[in-house]
């Protein structure tokens, strides 16, 4: 046993290098991610901003409505995630919390605003420069190209105003008059809760994401209004360049070790057998396709002809739809497989050390469907979880949840089980949310290292218990479901992002995106650090076998074997621990401690076999 002290001279160049500023390289082997001491690394990230999805200039905020919010071509994004005069303290901050990856927020339009092909530089120099500094303060940095619901003109954000018109339509008010879209800036507060993910089933986004994987199967011969291209290529290939230019601005930074392809991804209307019948889900319109294509016509979201009546789908005159089969696929195999390679290689081209995490759908039964092909030897999973009840009513129920049920599961061996099981019991809701992120990560169908690209909840969810049950206030409330999510991260030692870190956020606005309250720090102060900021396994020389923490009663327990001479790192912090911890370890095993960077590393010298490390808060 020993105690966690300031300074151990033995162990003081161990332990800079364990806890500080450049944490090195990182690359795949088999499962897990590996560092150039070929341990295992088990990153913690954080996605950083929530806020990076709008401009800076004019101010994005979706509350904000007007004219110049259609003003598409004129905006800048300098200054997301922060500006550089801010960018230490937050990124101090991260690292004190215990974060050492940033899920760093782009999107589509604040690279290409102004046109097909026209950059823009100043935004690529200061992305740059957030990346350089992110990586001398000790961060890995994963460039997510975000997207929700195609464009901020669509309900949410990520692609180029000018996509749009590329595909007809008119960036103006009527995209929402029409029921095109859905929108903030136009419906005003108050907003419904969560109803931003409807617009993956209107006719707007719906749209550009058919287009985008598919145009030239469901609009054949169309082209665009702005190159004379097809669809299809005008729309991905402008994507896949423009994420190429990023990758050769950032190729030589070296805390940038890769990218994702495209968060969230939606097949639009692909996949659907007959555009006549509506699709039915929590997230959708209750409209089918071809009622929303008939709605929108003469209502103005279309610059001209509706696109729809121009590739042949139907005839307006006739009020007939001609082609009603046109947009069923296999969009996993025929779409989403060959995206993801052509995504890969445009990145490898610019940036050969790149890893490529594939972001699968987040709805729809696209979502629960396993990739179709072998991924690239430098790709990782990256799904993403949510737990749906905590999410859409903002309610934490620690005594029932649901839970998603496998694909193909069936009840007594005999009838398909339905979509969501209860679950009874916080215990279980910690086991279920354990079995549902396995799922998710199984879902790559190989043997490839998964970091969960987004897990969170919102802020402001009230407590619901049964009858008779002891209320709790916010705090509570608040710390028991971030720790639920946080035991079974660990317990199955799963490297994630959480979602998010927004400097801006306030309890008044929370995100400034949707209605949204995710942030982890609001009105600058943390938000639940008692049960998000944790001790955790860093790097390990061996195998981790197992971890679990309780901020209850300050006890952290992890085990790993190790079969060679070698060092491990934990972060041990002090909110958790402020005297330092007691320390008890395998006998054979030497432990070196660092007060200041918050690292306890773990020397196991000529022992191997299993390492079992426990830490307890002194008392007293």
């Amino acid at each position: 046993c020993c105690r966690f002290v300031s300074k151990r001279s033995r162990a003081r160049n161990a332990c800079c290098r364990a806890g500080s500023p450049t944490l090195g390289s990182l690359r795949i082997d088999g499962c897990h991610f590996v560092d150039e001491d070929n341990r295992i690394v088990l990153p913690r990230g954080i996605n950083f901003s929530g806020l990076s999805k709008v401009p800076t200039s004019p101010d994005g905020a979706t509350h904000l409505g007007g004219p110049q919010f259609y003003e598409h071509q004129d905006v800048s994004f300098v200054g997301r995630p922060c500006s550089l005069a801010e960018l230490d303290t937050h990124l101090q901050r991260l690292k004190d919390w215990g974060f050492n990856l940033l899920r760093l927020v782009i999107t589509w339009e604040a690279v290409e605003h102004q046109g097909p092909g026209m950059y823009d530089e100043d935004y690529l120099k200061f992305l740059r420069k957030v990346c350089q500094r992110a990586g001398d303060l000790g961060f890995w940095i994963i460039i997510d190209p975000h997207q929700d619901c195609w464009s901020r003109w669509t309900g949410g954000d990520g692609a180029p105003g000018w996509t749009l018109e590329a595909a007809g339509f008119k960036v103006a008010p009527e995209l929402h008059t029409s029921g095109a879209a859905f929108l903030h800036q136009e419906n005003g507060d108050p907003l419904p809760s969560m109803s931003w993910p409807s617009n993956y089933d209107r006719l707007g986004s719906a749209t550009m994401f058919s287009l985008f994987w598919a145009g030239d199967q469901v609009a054949p011969g169309i082209k665009d209004e702005l190159q004379g291209l097809s669809l299809q290529e005008c729309l991905q290939g402008s994507f896949l360049r423009a994420m190429a230019a990023v990758a050769r601005t950032l190729r030589d930074v070296p805390a940038v070790v890769g990218f994702e392809t495209l968060n969230e991804p939606h097949p639009g209307w692909l996949g659907t057998e007959d555009l006549s019948r509506p699709n039915i889900g929590p997230i959708t319109t209750g409209e089918s396709p071809f009622e929303q294509i008939k709605r929108c016509y003469g209502k103005g979201p279309w610059a001209s002809e509706c696109m729809w009546a121009k590739a042949g789908i139907w005839f307006p005159n006739e009020n007939k739809l001609q082609d009603p089969g046109r947009f069923h696929c296999n969009w996993m195999q025929q779409c989403f497989a060959p995206f993801v390679n052509k995504f890969t290689t445009a990145i490898l081209s610019e940036m050969p050390h790149a890893l490529i995490g594939v972001c699968p759908p987040a709805f729809g039964k696209e979502s629960l469907e396993a990739y179709p092909e072998t991924l690239h030897p430098q790709c990782f999973w990256a799904p993403h979880f949510y737990d749906g009840i905590v999410l859409l009513g903002k309610v934490w129920t620690p005594d029932f949840g649901i839970a998603e049920t496998k694909p193909g599961e069936k009840l007594f061996n005999l009838l398909p089980a339905p979509p969501v099981c209860p679950v009874i019991g916080l215990a279980q809701r910690v086991e279920s949310y354990k079995e549902q992120l396995r799922q998710k990560c199984d879902f790559s169908s190989q043997k490839v290292p998964s970091i969960l690209g987004e897990i969170g909840l919102p802020f402001e969810i009230q407590y619901v218990g049964l009858p008779g049950s002891q209320p709790k206030d916010s705090e509570e409330t608040l710390n028991e479901a971030a720790d639920a999510h946080m035991q079974a991260l660990e317990q199955i030692m799963l490297p994630h992002c959480w979602w998010n870190y927004t400097p801006e956020n306030s309890a008044k606005r929370g995100d400034f995106w949707n209605g949204e309250n995710l942030s982890i720090v609001s009105n600058n102060e943390g938000r639940a650090p008692a049960s998000l900021i944790r001790p955790y396994i860093s790097r390990c020389s061996g195998m981790p076998i197992s971890q679990s923490f309780s901020f209850q009663e300050g006890r952290f327990r992890c085990e790993f074997d190790v079969q060679e001479q070698g060092e491990s790192v934990l972060f041990v912090p002090l909110i958790q621990f402020p005297s330092g911890p007691k320390v008890s370890v395998t006998p054979g095993v030497e432990v070196f401690a660092d007060f200041q960077s918050q690292t306890l590393l773990i020397r196991n010298g000529q022992y191997t076999g299993r390492v079992v490390v426990e830490l307890r808060k002194e008392t007293g």
